[in-house]
């Protein structure tokens, strides 16, 4: 990998084919951070925005430390971010979900 990039016609199996036997275990490198973030944002897709009807996109400030509780909890809970915050205040100004 010296950073040249050549494309490869996807049909082309033959070309596809000497592309897949040039890379060896000797020139896979760790990925860096920045690469592994992009990475695991490719593995996760697009969000799937599925609102209700009657929801209103709302910009708040949250503080980053809270933020990255929030979304470990929303991921281990299988729901969204907005989920979890929409749950929280409903809760604390006791409105029925």
């Amino acid at each position: 990998m010296n950073g040249k990039r050549s494309s490869t016609y996807e049909n082309d199996f033959q070309a596809l084919d000497r592309v897949a036997r040039g890379i060896t275990a000797e020139k896979l490198r760790p990925l860096t951070s920045e690469q592994r973030r992009r990475w695991e944002a490719a593995k996760r897709g697009r969000v799937k925005k599925t609102r209700s009807a009657d929801a209103v996109p709302t910009l708040i400030a949250v503080a980053p430390r809270l933020l990255r509780r929030v979304d470990a909890y929303a991921k281990k809970a299988g729901v969204s971010r907005s989920q979890v915050f929409s749950e929280a205040v409903s809760r604390r100004i006791d409105l029925p979900e």
